[in-house]
């Protein structure tokens, strides 16, 4: 028989292979990354347009006025001659996720794949918050859940909040109860109507976020850990629904240390707008 030299891989060489394996992950992991986040991204783009033709079915239902985006709509004592709020009151009117439940196939548009806390209705305390899941008879509701850590969000996960300016009390112009309507917005495509929020965490673990947002809001100045900057969770941007019922992504001001005025100002640049009055006198 012939003899035959058997050869194996040097130690250099395994050092050299293990290198390469080394660098094409590295190359190749942050692009698998962008792509699932990509596609994240899109489908949290589908649940926006979603719910931009819930809301507009909606507004062709109540005489075009839009459904309640500000807190104090339904967080405010019912009483005719007490306009006051507060967590502890339910005026009785839906704030808009909850709204627009019968013009929707389910639950689950309001939740953002990228989103991990989702803690849009998860504001512990509070029994305006509480009642609105009672009276719908939202699934994994009980009652005194408002004091039970996250147990509100467990019910109602949320990854979205209004434009609370779209409430006239809000700009001084009506009262708690008060929303715009088509009429009354002379850029329906430019005014936002919701989009992507973050959730902040407490010190007992409980997140929320708010159904109701400006651009800035839930953040201290200079921040970059809170509410508002957490909800850039799409490759440095956001999902905009319009007032026209449109929906499109956008990214973010690159300084994430600006003031909720400066932002406000940043995204009207963009063609943003968060007030409806800005470039109108339609009162």
């Amino acid at each position: 028989m012939l003899n035959r030299n058997k050869h194996g891989f040097t130690l250099i060489e395994l050092l050299v292979v293990i290198a390469i394996i080394a660098i094409l992950a590295a190359i190749l992991f942050p692009v698998f990354a962008q792509a699932r986040e990509k596609a994240r991204q899109t489908s949290c783009l589908s649940n926006s347009k979603q719910q931009g033709l819930a809301v507009m079915m909606y507004a062709q239902d109540y005489d075009e006025i839009l459904p309640q985006t500000g807190w104090q709509g339904p967080c405010t004592n019912p009483a005719p001659s007490d306009l006051a709020a507060g967590d502890q009151y339910f005026s009785g009117v839906f704030a808009y996720p909850i709204a627009s439940g019968p013009y929707i196939k389910n639950w689950q548009i309001w939740q953002c794949p990228s989103d991990s806390n989702k803690g849009g209705w998860n504001k512990q305390g509070s029994f305006c918050y509480e009642e609105q899941l009672r009276l719908i008879n939202m699934p994994g509701y009980y009652a005194g859940m408002r004091n039970d850590v996250n147990a509100m969000r467990n019910s109602f996960p949320l990854s979205y909040a209004g434009n609370y300016l779209l409430n006239k009390i809000y700009t001084g112009r009506g009262t708690p109860l008060d929303m715009y309507n088509f009429a009354g917005i002379a850029r329906p495509a430019n005014v936002f109507f919701s989009t992507d929020v973050g959730s902040a965490t407490a010190s007992n673990g409980n997140t929320f976020a708010g159904w109701y947002i400006i651009p800035g809001y839930g953040q201290s100045t200079g921040s970059t850990v809170d509410r508002w900057d957490l909800g850039r969770r799409h490759n440095q941007g956001r999902n905009w629904i319009f007032c026209d019922g449109h929906a499109k992504w956008f990214k973010d001001p690159e300084d994430n240390t600006l003031t909720s005025a400066q932002l406000n100002l940043a995204y009207r640049a963009r063609g943003i707008y968060s007030d409806p009055t800005w470039e109108t006198d339609i009162p």
